[in-house]
């Protein structure tokens, strides 16, 4: 099911945005037209994905500097640790959806 999480020009480009849906927290990460979205809890100590570093298509955990794939998910330093990923659709107008 998809969900509108806001607009394409209030998501600022190379920052993390923090959504909730369903109970769920989801980050999001703008890279030019493209938009990411991924679980937002680090599985090493809990942080929030949305307040780490971002560099090029690359997240950093704020707590730790683990790095995960923004397009994958995939933390390449540890591998059993890769987050969820979730489809981003954007709309007429800009709109953001997010597919859970």
């Amino acid at each position: 099911m998809r969900h509108r999480v806001g607009r394409l020009q209030d998501l600022p480009d190379g920052h993390g945005w923090l959504v909730e849906i369903e109970g769920q927290e989801i980050a999001l990460f703008r890279r030019g037209e493209r938009v990411h979205a991924l679980d937002n809890v680090c599985p090493h100590r809990g942080a929030a994905l949305a307040f780490g570093d971002v560099r090029g298509e690359v997240v950093y955990c704020p707590l730790h500097a683990w790095p995960f794939q923004l397009a994958t998910g995939a933390c390449p330093e540890f591998p059993e640790a890769s987050v969820r990923t979730f489809p981003v659709h954007v709309g007429e107008g800009g709109d953001l959806e997010v597919e859970l």
